[in-house]
């Protein structure tokens, strides 16, 4: 079975028919298998049409034919003469009467506008031309013109998860031998967790092993694990201390996520009326920190202690007011002095 195919270029005749007011372009397919003719009309831009119809004149040969035009499927002809010679093709607007809208033409075809209409005009009279639904937008737009940039495309970051799994340790593992080393008298950090501890009638007496229930490190094996590049300045004995208490916090109060824009490594929850957290660096904790958030002055208990740290850098109404423990020893600890 043979094959051919044929292009023309359509050019606008009459104005007022594209979809954003700018010269009408495009092309007509033509492909012949056999004896099936399809063809393909690809007008970018024609617009939309709430009354009226469009329709296609193909003149092949001696051959001519009128059909509806939707605008989306390719037109089927299923006995069509050969295309080898070329055709002529007009694209017309029906209401009241035929309107010319595009016109093209390849090969040897001398056919004009102007008789394609007017044989249009004759079918139209006779009723052989099918009325259609009313046409859809065209689904595919034009390209961009070669002078004209697309816009840049931004990556958007990573947001990271708003839930935190169940079974996390709220604790980095690889914490230095303990040793005897002389701790704080005033432990107020200590204080607020035995504090938060007594509020919480769910803690029970056994939870005290909690690491292991939850399927973390044991304490014992933590002390052995000793890295000298990890942490030079002392041995976490104030830590050391609370340490059990305040897994037993972390794993009862829930997660509080508002100061990790100021400390990123760090880890808090919200207790009845404190906020308790950890400082990290290099993965090791290195300040135990009692948090209230800003409402007039610092509580009493606070006020010879706490640094007011904003929650925001552009504004100082929203924030906390900190109370930074060492892990070290549990001194207290300026944020400008460290």
């Amino acid at each position: 079975m043979s094959y051919e195919k044929r292009v023309a270029v359509l050019k606008q005749i009459n104005k007022g028919f594209s979809a954003d007011g700018s010269a009408l372009s495009g092309a007509v397919y033509l492909e012949r298998f056999g004896r099936e003719l399809t063809i393909k009309v690809q007008a970018a831009g024609l617009a939309f049409v709430k009354e009226g119809r469009y329709a296609v004149v193909l003149a092949v040969g001696d051959k001519r034919f009128c059909l509806a035009l939707d605008g989306s499927e390719p037109l089927k002809i299923a006995d069509a003469p050969s295309i080898k010679d070329g055709f002529s093709v007009l694209v017309a607007f029906i209401k009241d009467g035929a309107k010319p809208v595009a016109f093209g033409r390849c090969g040897s075809s001398a056919l004009s506008d102007k008789e394609l209409l007017s044989y249009l005009t004759e079918t139209e009279k006779k009723g052989d031309v099918p009325a259609i639904p009313i046409p859809v937008p065209p689904v595919e737009f034009p390209p961009l013109a070669p002078n004209v940039p697309r816009a840049p495309t931004v990556p958007l970051p990573d947001f990271p998860s708003k839930e935190e799994p169940n079974d996390r340790a709220p604790f980095r593992e690889g914490a230095v031998a303990y040793d005897d080393e002389a701790i704080a008298e005033s432990d107020y950090f200590y204080e607020r967790v035995q504090e938060g501890d007594r509020n919480e009638n769910t803690a029970g007496k056994g939870e005290g092993k909690g690491r292991k229930k939850k399927g973390g490190g044991n304490l014992k094996e933590d002390d052995n694990a000793v890295n000298p590049f990890l942490r030079t300045k002392g041995k976490l004995t104030y830590y050391k201390k609370v340490r059990e208490e305040l897994e037993r916090a972390f794993q009862k109060f829930p997660t509080d996520t508002r100061l990790m824009k100021v400390f990123p490594r760090s880890e808090w929850v919200k207790t009845e009326n404190a906020l308790l957290g950890v400082v990290y660096e290099n993965g090791l904790p290195r300040y135990l920190c009692v948090a209230a958030e800003k409402n007039g002055d610092p509580p009493e208990e606070m006020k010879e202690h706490c640094t007011f740290v904003p929650e925001s850098p552009f504004s100082d109404e929203k924030g906390f007011y900190i109370v930074f423990q060492d892990a070290d020893n549990g001194a207290y600890v300026n944020v400008s002095e460290s």
